[in-house]
């Protein structure tokens, strides 16, 4: 499954879906698309060519890939497009890509790509590498990734906000709700048994009846 921050384009939603993913649209307080299976995710910053420059320009490149190192075992920083080189060096370019990995102890994957449909095919390839279990990257989680192991949860049908933080609170963490049986789903306040085979069902992604 890939979570889409809901402030990235529709069209690439609807790319990722051409090519048969699950996407659902969430607001993401870290990295722009969250590549997620049986408890594992892989986080990935979006950057336009020229977002990039300026992001680097006004400082807010290290902040977001410090947050992404901080927060999942592995990431990745796409960049779609060409870079305008009347507005960076060749040599600077590629000394930032190069800082990447080198400053956050290779949590961090930088890849350039020419198109959001290059970019699309790299989701769909790491969708693929978890299913598989090649990828096997829990997220870091912590008090301030709260917000999105919500919306992880919120994704599961009948799982509204309130649910969401009953089960992380009861279960602790994200991993803990994806491996939990039915009846420990069933001891959190609010999920009945219907409720609680439905999630125990989506999570290891069957058929929800």
């Amino acid at each position: 499954m890939i979570f889409a921050d809901d402030r990235e384009p529709e069209r690439i939603t609807e790319i990722l879906s051409s090519l048969g993913l699950r996407v659902v649209r969430k607001r993401l307080t870290i990295a722009d698309y969250l590549v997620y299976h049986q408890g594992y995710a892989v986080a990935i910053e979006r950057k336009s060519a020229s977002d990039y420059i300026s992001s680097i320009a006004d400082g807010r490149f290290f902040n977001q890939i410090h947050d992404l190192s901080r927060s999942y075992q592995l990431s990745f920083l796409c960049i779609v497009g060409r870079p305008d080189f009347s507005r960076i060096k060749r040599d600077a370019f590629i000394g930032s890509l190069l800082s990447i990995p080198l400053k956050t102890e290779q949590r961090v994957i930088p890849i350039q790509v020419e198109s959001d449909e290059e970019f699309c095919l790299i989701l769909k390839s790491l969708n693929r590498q978890l299913e598989r279990g090649n990828l096997k990257t829990a997220p870091r989680l912590r008090r301030v990734d709260a917000e999105d192991s919500i919306a992880m949860l919120t994704a599961i049908p009948g799982i509204g906000v309130e649910k969401a933080r009953r089960l992380l609170e009861k279960l602790g963490s994200i991993q803990r709700v994806v491996n939990a049986s039915i009846p420990e789903l069933m001891r959190v306040e609010g999920i009945g048994e219907k409720q609680a085979r439905r999630i125990y069902d989506f999570v290891r992604g069957r058929k929800i009846r």
